[in-house]
């Protein structure tokens, strides 16, 4: 339940000829399209993109000089870590550092208040839900307070990526003494500030951070000799560098132009916002993960596109449209809240905490709460289609050999009844998505109330009759 709209590049917009031809480009033929949209996209993406991958570049070799120079000395790692990502955050973002600084450092005095109270009286409290009640108590009134919601437009994905780090690391150091000891003011802050996923993301935890520290981090690889290594490296980041650029002129220029010839059509229309958007999102996780690897930080896939583009269920597409910020969810939220509150509870727990992360962002609210609700419909479904037909149609593929049920992915009625799943998620991500444009924010909102769900109104809001026709055909069958 992570469907977060992507706002983090808004300022490539405001520039007067850019935003005219992002305007004008459906109506302009290929060559024109190539001057007056890929090309600016291409020079955006250069110089924006430059920032992350040379300061992460220049930490990772930092990083391993003085891993040699003090192997046993963290505190150099640490101390570099605050270095590049203060210097990375002053480059790519030119307003708002005072709320990440007061979040930052509120947080850290609460989490360490708490510690020391904690240790002191012996009380048993549950600090990480302490923590997460400030940190987005603290997120709220923060973009209320904000006098220009452009600014906090631009840092909300940084402040959210900081609120999942510090309340991480309250659940770690509640469970684990041995990392309460480690944290300390200088490490917090190079955790914190991590030029790696300092801005964009992805969520690390505190023990992953610690291990760019080890002798051989994975990200370099273990195997051959050092030019390999080093030229393995090189291509990881050019690959993700090239596919980010990819989805960056996909979403800014060329579904426009190929869908240009029927976009009369209204379900064109809402087809081209939504890829538009998902491709948006593709840019930052291809970005975010670029910078990770030029870190040399060992890391894992932030996104999925194809499961995300060819759904077998909605669940798959809630897994793999963030895979750092799901694991997230699952390890401190669902995991935590399930035992003393059970699965229902936990799930409403997760959605709630999800949705807040995000701060005062009201049509991803109910977009998330339609996706919450359309996985627990279809999950229901097909666990019923699954019994009573004994075929391989949950949601989740089954196994190869499955012995559970007489017929296999393989057959007719399996394939007719995912083939039929397929197209009902591949119409809810047309229909979900198509609410959020790439180029407009979360701040627009307040003053546009009454057409905050103007795009599903124009599709007749069909996404939310298939559901509570869904839910009836559950009872049904």
């Amino acid at each position: 339940m992570d469907y977060y709209y992507d706002d983090y590049y808004d300022e490539y917009y405001e520039q007067p000829d850019l935003a005219a031809a992002r305007m004008l480009h459906r109506e302009l033929n290929f060559e024109e399209t190539i001057t007056n949209c890929v090309h600016p996209s291409l020079r955006f993406a250069a110089q924006y993109m430059t920032n992350f991958v040379a300061v992460n570049l220049l930490f990772s070799i930092l990083v391993l000089c003085f891993r040699k120079l003090f192997p046993s000395s963290n505190r150099s790692l640490h101390l570099l870590s605050c270095i590049s990502g203060a210097v990375l955050l002053y480059r790519v973002i030119d307003h708002g550092f005072y709320h990440f600084l007061q979040l930052a450092v509120s947080l850290y005095v609460v989490q360490w208040t708490l510690h020391r109270w904690l240790s002191g009286s012996g009380r048993y409290i549950k600090t990480p839900f302490i923590v997460i009640a400030y940190g987005i108590g603290n997120l709220l009134v923060s973009e209320l307070l904000e006098p220009s919601p452009e600014t906090w437009n631009r840092i909300r994905g940084t402040q959210m990526i900081l609120l999942m780090k510090t309340l991480s690391l309250a659940f770690d150091t509640e469970e684990t003494q041995n990392l309460r000891d480690q944290l300390n003011v200088l490490s917090y802050t190079g955790y914190i500030l991590c030029p790696a996923n300092v801005v964009l993301g992805p969520w690390i935890s505190f023990n992953d951070y610690l291990s760019i520290w080890k002798p051989s981090s994975p990200a370099f690889g273990q195997n051959g000799s050092s030019g390999q290594r080093i030229r393995i490296h090189v291509t990881r980041i050019l690959l993700s560098a090239l596919l980010a650029v990819g989805f960056l002129i996909t979403s800014n220029c060329m579904i426009d132009y190929l869908l240009a010839p029927i976009a009369s059509w209204k379900w064109v229309r809402a087809y081209g916002r939504a890829l538009s958007f998902r491709t948006s999102h593709y840019f930052i996780a291809y970005l975010s993960q670029c910078t990770m690897i030029a870190a040399a930080v060992d890391w894992n896939p932030v996104s999925s596109p194809l499961a995300v583009e060819f759904p077998r269920s909605l669940v798959q597409v809630v897994t793999a449209w963030n895979i750092p910020m799901h694991l997230w969810l699952k390890r401190y939220i669902f995991r935590t809240t399930k035992r003393p509150f059970g699965t229902a509870a936990a799930i409403a727990i997760t959605y709630i905490i999800s949705s807040l992360l995000h701060g005062l962002h009201y049509r991803l609210w109910i977009t998330l709460l339609t996706i919450g609700s359309w996985t627990f419909v279809e999950h229901e479904i097909r666990k019923k289609l699954a019994t009573i037909y004994s075929a391989c149609v949950l949601v989740g593929k089954c196994p190869g050999a499955c012995t559970v049920h007489q017929h296999r992915s393989k057959s007719v009625l399996c394939i007719v009844i995912n083939a039929l799943f397929f197209t009902l998620n591949t119409f809810n991500l047309i229909y979900l998505g198509c609410i959020f444009e790439t180029t407009e924010g979360p701040p627009e909102e307040a003053d546009h109330d009454k057409s905050m769900f103007g795009r599903w109104a124009e599709l007749n809001y069909t996404s939310h009759w298939l559901l509570v026709f869904a839910y009836l055909f559950y009872f049904v069958i």
